[in-house]
């Protein structure tokens, strides 16, 4: 089954899954000292420039809210790409970046949670016996949708910006967008 595919059948399996388990109410309620973890599915897609080919990775999350609108997050995820003009050589991408969130919560709208997004941290590519890191920052925005009152599916897209250091990549900047679908999981909070 080609990779397009198996994507395709991983979110229509949790599309499913969310029609089931969201028959009751739920509501979208992010509350103060509220603990957040999550995991993902991420789609990465590099400028031209990098001569790095889209790539499917993974990532992990936790966050802390410190209002039920603020919330501040660390992100991780790793990617496997492959390069698009030199054959047998891949390339390993991991970010892991800081972040804070600005949660709205629209009335009328309680099972959805839309957001929005800024972060600063690093960047690291690997491939063909060398490794270079890079600051990146991040800006974008996406939604939670709580299946229950502690458990949610959440879709992000972000832009990235960063610079290649002459290692691996030529010394520009480059900007890369990902898209990721995943869960999340709330603990905690304010009683």
């Amino acid at each position: 089954m080609s990779p397009v595919h198996c994507r395709f059948v991983l979110v229509l399996a949790i599309l499913m899954l969310a029609t089931a388990l969201g028959a009751s109410t739920a509501y979208a309620r992010d509350s103060e000292k509220q603990w957040e973890f999550g995991a993902f599915g991420t789609e990465s897609r590099y400028s031209n420039s990098t001569n790095v080919k889209s790539a499917a990775g993974y990532g992990l999350r936790v966050g802390y809210h410190l209002k039920a609108n603020v919330e501040f997050e660390l992100d991780y995820d790793k990617s496997s790409s492959d390069s698009v003009n030199q054959a047998n050589v891949s390339y390993d991408v991991t970010k892991y970046v800081p972040t804070v969130m600005r949660i709205f919560q629209p009335k009328g709208h309680e099972k959805m949670a839309p957001f929005v997004v800024f972060g600063v941290g690093r960047l690291g590519i690997d491939g063909n016996g060398a490794s270079e890191n890079s600051t990146v920052y991040k800006g974008g925005g996406g939604m939670k949708y709580f299946l229950s009152p502690h458990i949610g599916i959440r879709f992000d897209a972000f832009l990235w910006r960063w610079h290649g250091h002459g290692e691996i990549l030529p010394r520009n900047p480059f900007y890369s967008f990902d898209a990721n679908l995943g869960v999340t999981f709330l603990f905690g909070g304010a009683k």
